[in-house]
């Protein structure tokens, strides 16, 4: 356990750097290492929201801070927050799966598409997202932890397929929109099936 944390650590840490190292981390061992630091930040969320309702609840019950308080304030937000942190967490290992196999399929797509060729496309893949997924670190970090995740994650991908696979800044940009290109064409099929049903009404 120790040996596979200091991989991880290392593999975060000398993102710049070819890895030397005789063993690298393995998929199973990438996923258990993010996926437990998925659970820190979800337990630091869920506290956040416990001493935030504490918190109501006293001032609520205390006569000299009555003018500060809504009255009609609810805790439907924060009831959806635990329950999508919560879900979050449950169902990360499926997430990342779905992550690392989209990422890939899309390297090896734009990598016939731009006709770049090298025999060991799959293995710098696999070195690519290892050291991508290795921004997970930033979790142990309260409050601004997932936000940082979440920009280390893109900029790792972005440097590494400009120095794993030669990619230009907009060829690398164009891998990265990818998700956002999807999520476009999908939004224009679903509007358009929605207003073919209207016409048939």
């Amino acid at each position: 356990m120790n040996e596979t944390l200091s991989l991880y650590f290392n593999t975060f840490k000398h993102f710049y750097e070819n890895s030397n190292q005789e063993r690298k981390l393995s998929y199973l061992e990438l996923l258990g290492v993010s996926w437990a630091l998925h659970m820190i930040y979800a337990f630091y969320s869920v506290f956040a929201l416990y001493i935030g309702v504490k918190s109501y609840s006293y001032v609520s019950g205390s006569k000299d801070f009555t003018h500060m308080i809504l009255d009609t304030f609810s805790f439907k937000f924060q009831k959806l927050t635990l329950l999508t942190t919560l879900f979050a967490v449950i169902f990360y290992p499926f997430l990342f799966q779905f992550a690392y196999k989209f990422w890939k399929g899309c390297f090896k797509f734009y990598a016939n598409i731009f006709d770049y060729e090298d025999e060991f496309l799959e293995d710098k893949a696999d070195e690519i997202l290892t050291k991508a997924f290795s921004a997970n670190l930033f979790l142990v970090l309260p409050i601004v932890g997932n936000l940082l995740s979440n920009i280390a994650l893109y900029y790792f991908l972005f440097q590494g397929l400009k120095r794993k696979y030669d990619f230009t800044s907009l060829q690398a940009s164009l891998v990265l929109i990818t998700p956002l290109f999807i999520m476009f064409l999908f939004a224009v099929f679903s509007a358009s099936y929605f207003v073919f049903l209207l016409t048939l009404l």
